[in-house]
Order: C-alpha cells, then sequence, then structure tokens
C-alpha cells in the first residue's frame, strides 16, 4: 500500500473515531437535553390544565372539561391526558397511540428515551377537587432526535469526501518529489547518478532530497575516480613504460582477433641485435635512448607508408613484434626494405653497424598464434644468416590445412556433433567459510576432426562464421549446457560461450529466446559469456543482447575484461552480472602493487554496480592469497 493510501486510511480511521465519539456523545446530550424538556413541558402543562379546569372540577358536567382537555391534547404532544376527581376516579381519557414512520425502530431501540409524565392536583376552593396527568408523546423527540442525526451524519460525511478529497490533493502534491527520489534511488542504483533540481518545500523530503543528492554525487565521484584508476593502471599493465609500446597480452589479443574475423596481413618479428653488448659499452640512459629512437624510427616509417601504428608491440627486452595490412607480398618487402634503410641509418649514428633482424609470414586465418610465430621466428634466423640488417619474410605459416579443408571438417564436426564441453574451468567463491562452494563454472567447447585431433576453437569459429554455420553450433553448445544442468541437478551457474555474429543475429536471438521461455525452471543458472573485445565491437547490439536476457531470466557475463577495450560508463550501462578480469591483471598480483589496485578498484566497481567480479586462471598461493585479501566474488585456478 502506498504511503499516500496509508495516511488517507489512517486520517480516515481517526476522523471515524472522533466522529464516532463526537457523534454519540452530540446525540446523547440532545436525547438528554429533550429528555428534560419533555418533563418541564409536561409539568408546564398539567399546571396550566389544572389551573383551567379548577371552576369546573366540581361539576358533574364533565363535557367543558374534555372540551378543554381536547383542545390541549389535539395539539399532538401528548401521549395521554387523564383526569380523575378527588376519590380517584376517571372521568376524562386520552390517548394517542399515532407513531412516526420516519424514525427507525432500531434507532428507538438504541436510543431509549423515558416518557415524562407530570401532574397536577386541583383546587377547588379549599378542598382537593381531582388530579390531572399529563404524559409527552415520546415520538416526537425522536422525530426531532432522528433528524438532528441525519443532518449530524449526512453533513460530516460531506465534510471527511470533501476532507479527502482535500488531503489527497495535498498529499500528492507534498509526496510527488518522493516518487522523484525513488526514481534518483533506482538510477543509482542502475550506474545513472543523477540529481534534484528542484527540491521539494517540505523540510523533511527536502533534507531527504539533499542527501540523495549528496549520495548521488559522491558515488558519482567514486566512481570516476575508479574509472581514471582502471584507466591508469590498465594502460600500465599493458604499455611498456620505456617505449609506449602494447605488450604481450595485447598482441595475443588481437591475434586472437584477427582470427576469429578471418583478417589478412603480415606478422613481422623484430629483434634488435647484441642489446646486451650495447649495454656494456653504454650508459644504461643511452641504452634506454636507444630503443626510444629505435621504436620512434619504426614507428616514422610505419606512417610515412600508410600502415597503423597501433599493431607494434614490445614482447620483452630486444624483442618486438609488428602486424601490419599489407595486401600483397610485394608490399610486405617494401616496407621491410623501408624499414631496414632507416634503422642502419639509425645504426650510423649510434655507431652500430647491425641494428635489427626482421622475420615476418603472411598471416594465416587458418592457423594458429603458436604456428604463426614459430615460422616469423624460423624467417628471423634465416635473416640473420643473411646479412647485417637483413629481413625473410615466409609466404605460409607452416598451417597443414587450407581453405577448403577446413570447410569440409567445420561442416563435418557441426553436422556429426563432434563437439565435447570441458567443464574444468569453475570459480569458487572467496568469501570466508565459502570457499569450497561452486559460484561458476565455464563451458568450454573442444572440437576434433575425423583423426581425433584437436582443432584451434578460433579458428573453428572464424570458419563457421564465414560458412554461416556458427548459430548452430552456439545453439547445439547451449541445448547440451541446459541438459547438463537439468540432468545433473546443477545449482550454481553455468557459463555458455556466445560468438558475437550469433549474438548479434536475430535468427539466434528468436531461437534463444524460445529455448529460454521452455527451459523457464534452470534459465537463472545460464550466463551467456561474451568477451569485452567481441562487445566491444558493437555496444548497442550487446546491450540490448543484455536486456533480452534479462527480460527472460538469465545472466550475462563479460569474460576477459580490459578497460582499453569498455569503459565504466558503459560497464553501468549494461548492467551485467558478473565480470571476469583477464588473467593479466591477477598474474603476479601478489608482487605488482599497480595490479593489486586495478583489481581492488574492480572490486569496489563490483560492489557498487552489483556486479560479481571473478578471478581467472590465478595460479599461485600468493596471488589466490591476495585476490581473496581483495574482496572478489570468487576466482579459478
Amino acid at each position: 500500500m502506498s504511503l499516500s493510501k496509508q495516511l488517507v486510511f489512517l486520517i480516515s480511521i481517526i476522523f471515524l473515531a472522533i466522529f464516532s465519539i463526537n457523534f454519540y456523545a452530540s446525540i446523547t446530550n440532545i436525547r438528554n437535553y429533550l429528555q428534560i424538556e419533555s418533563e418541564v413541558h409536561a409539568q408546564d402543562t398539567a399546571t396550566s390544565l389544572g389551573l383551567s379546569l379548577s371552576p369546573y372540577i366540581l361539576d358533574e358536567d364533565v363535557s367543558i372539561m374534555e372540551t378543554m382537555i381536547n383542545a390541549i391534547f389535539d395539539r399532538g404532544y401528548y401521549l395521554a391526558i387523564s383526569l380523575k376527581d378527588r376519590q380517584g376516579k376517571m372521568l376524562v381519557q386520552k390517548n394517542n397511540p399515532k407513531t412516526f414512520e420516519e424514525v427507525p425502530d432500531w434507532f428507538t431501540r438504541l436510543l431509549p428515551m423515558t416518557t415524562a409524565t407530570a401532574e397536577s392536583e386541583i383546587d377547588a376552593g379549599w378542598v382537593k377537587g381531582g388530579i390531572v396527568y399529563v404524559t409527552i408523546h415520546p415520538g416526537m423527540g425522536y422525530l426531532k432526535l432522528w433528524q438532528q442525526a441525519k443532518e449530524t451524519l449526512i453533513f460530516s460525511v460531506l465534510m471527511l469526501a470533501v476532507s479527502i478529497a482535500l488531503l489527497a490533493v495535498i498529499l500528492r502534491l507534498v509526496l510527488k518529489p518522493l516518487a522523484r527520489i525513488d526514481r534518483l534511488a533506482l538510477n543509482i542504483a542502475e550506474g545513472n547518478f543523477d540529481t534534484i533540481d528542484e527540491l521539494p518545500w517540505t523540510t523533511e523530503i527536502r533534507n531527504i532530497a539533499k542527501s540523495m543528492n549528496f549520495m548521488s554525487g559522491k558515488i558519482e565521484n567514486i566512481i570516476g575516480n575508479l574509472h581514471e584508476r582502471l584507466e591508469e593502471t590498465g594502460k600500465r599493465l599493458r604499455v611498456d613504460e620505456l617505449t609506449g609500446l602494447e605488450t604481450k597480452g595485447t598482441l595475443e589479443t588481437e591475434m586472437k582477433q584477427r582470427f576469429m574475423s578471418g583478417a589478412a596481413g603480415f606478422v613481422f618479428v623484430i629483434r634488435i641485435d647484441d642489446l646486451g653488448g650495447l649495454a656494456k659499452t653504454r650508459s644504461s640512459g643511452k641504452v634506454d635512448e636507444f630503443i626510444q629512437q629505435f621504436v620512434k624510427t619504426i614507428r616514422q616509417v610505419l606512417q610515412t607508408e600508410g600502415y597503423s601504428e597501433e599493431f607494434f608491440y614490445r614482447i620483452v627486452g630486444a624483442e618486438f613484434v609488428l602486424i601490419a595490412d599489407c595486401s600483397e607480398l610485394q608490399h610486405a618487402h617494401e616496407l621491410c626494405k623501408k624499414l631496414m634503410a632507416a634503422l642502419t641509418q639509425l645504426g650510423e649514428k649510434y655507431e652500430k653497424p647491425e641494428v635489427a633482424h626482421i622475420g615476418g609470414v603472411a598471416f594465416d586465418p587458418h592457423g594458429t598464434i603458436a604456428s604463426m610465430m614459430a615460422t616469423a621466428m624460423e624467417a628471423y634466423e634465416k635473416a640473420c644468416l643473411i646479412s647485417a640488417n637483413a629481413y625473410t619474410i615466409s609466404e605460409h605459416s607452416g598451417n597443414a590445412r587450407d581453405k577448403d579443408q577446413w570447410h569440409e571438417i567445420v561442416a563435418d564436426t557441426i553436422d556429426q556433433n563432434r563437439v565435447q564441453l570441458d567443464f574444468g574451468a569453475k570459480a569458487y567463491s572467496l568469501k570466508p567459510g565459502e570457499e569450497e562452494q561452486l559460484v561458476i563454472e565455464e563451458a568450454i567447447a573442444k572440437v576434433y576432426d575425423s583423426g581425433g585431433e584437436a582443432l584451434p576453437i578460433g579458428t573453428f569459429i572464424s570458419v563457421a562464421e564465414k560458412l554461416g554455420r556458427i548459430i548452430a553450433f552456439d545453439l547445439g553448445i547451449i541445448n547440451r549446457v541446459i541438459d547438463y544442468l537439468r540432468e545433473g541437478n546443477i545449482q550454481h551457474d553455468v557459463a555458455v560461450n556466445l560468438s558475437f555474429s550469433s549474438l548479434a543475429s536475430n535468427e539466434f536471438r528468436a531461437k534463444l529466446f524460445d529455448l529460454l521461455k521452455q527451459n523457464q525452471d534452470i534459465r537463472n543458472r545460464l550466463v551467456f559469456c561474451v568477451t569485452a573485445y567481441g562487445a566491444a565491437k558493437d555496444l548497442a547490439s550487446f546491450a540490448s543482447f543484455i536486456d533480452l536476457i534479462h527480460r527472460n531470466g538469465a545472466k550475462v557475463i563479460l569474460k576477459r575484461f580490459e578497460s582499453r577495450f569498455i569503459s565504466i560508463n558503459d560497464i553501468k550501462e549494461f548492467k551485467l552480472d558478473y565480470i571476469r578480469l583477464a588473467s593479466i591483471y591477477t598474474e603476479n598480483i601478489s608482487t605488482d602493487h599497480e595490479k593489486r589496485q586495478l583489481v581492488k578498484a574492480m572490486s569496489e566497481l563490483g560492489t557498487i554496480l552489483d556486479i560479481a567480479i571473478v578471478a581467472e586462471n590465478v595460479v599461485s598461493d600468493a596471488d589466490y592469497a591476495t585476490v581473496k585479501e581483495i574482496g572478489l566474488t570468487a576466482v579459478s585456478r
């Protein structure tokens, strides 16, 4: 029941109680007054009639006295008038049986009135001539009492109706700000930190509105600070401090996404020759300066030749990796020649004839990261054997399967349902006393060819998308997870990985909607898993997918979260159920203060936005203890 209804109900009850007491007291007082008035009136009538009859009381003819009594009795105010002589003989007897039909019987029973009777002795000279008795008719009193009760009741009901109407208007005006405060509280819970600009005039509600505005602003500042901390710390983790280049973790993410999208290009491994020897003859500052100039030189060449500088990475020490979107092998050769020429000039400035060697390989969308990097390293080794500042490019990554073979394998695997699910990725609670409680596990798909050889899942999904079979693949996985939940009576959440092409497909959403409707009893344990990189491709589609999932009672987890892909402002809008941090954030967290601060900031964010924060693949006991101390929801090891 709303507050306004409660107040109206309460005030109505109070009004009814007060009215009932006042009404009863008023009617009782009126009844008592009428009774006293009737007694006085009866006595006055008896006295007056006695005086009028005294000259005729001793006459034997009573006709005159009867006429006088009739004149008074016919007025209708009397129940009975009787006249007796001095011996007690009844001379005149008048009775009025008249009743007042306007007065209900229950009213007379509820408020009984005593019939007033008065008598007066009639003097005849010096002797007593007789006695006259006058009884007032109670019906007249009841009629007056009933009319008064009706008028009072009608007036009170009208006043109550007017009062309630007026009260409703006033309460609407007074309580209207509470609706705004309620919306503000809900908006804050959803991550939208609005304020109430037009403050209410009621003092108490005005103070509440001010407090809500203060809380909204404070939480918004906290979120803003968390966002800045995440951005700064995340950038430090993924960016090499000396060169400003992205590091190995970002390279691996980019390679995976290129496999998924089937992008073309070339991967180059670039190594500075004998950096250790340079460090022996130069100060550390000079060595750092050389590395910075080395990176600057390569970036200038990339910019001049029209290639993106975003895909240049420093792996470790003297090793760098470059991904260039060269459409043809000839363009890759031209780029390497320009790089070698620029690096040779750099070597002359530092009296270093051998600056670097480059090994490249054409990007194979059907290959793997390991095979691509291995082929690029082989090309690098060959370049080292050619001459100083040389390069070599391989056209193939050594992948054993061509495009047609992959198409055949993917189609056959999906048709024959040769997909296995591994539920080994389990995250357990970090709450005290609940360390062994399983919170969520992930269904990881593993695919094999007809010979039983494991296939790289990224390549498999990429080919399935190109063949238009990814929806069937994802729906098949979801159905098997539903069977797993139902048959095993699983009570914890189970995550299902989805490709972003399925997620954005209306066909897939329609089929998923039907599937969730058919499994309402277990859908609250289904968690649909999307990578942060994939979600960043189309945030609008991702947001609409989350809305679809939540409206149908399931959940969503954003996996491999990195702040560079999705901002905190977007996280607030998405209303996620889980966020699983990328492993780079928790690897060596026990000894890395920056990582500790970043994960702690994510934990605070999860608390504010009611999102479960999960750490994945925490290997060492020291890292596990640190994550537990920070207070994340769960961790997988």
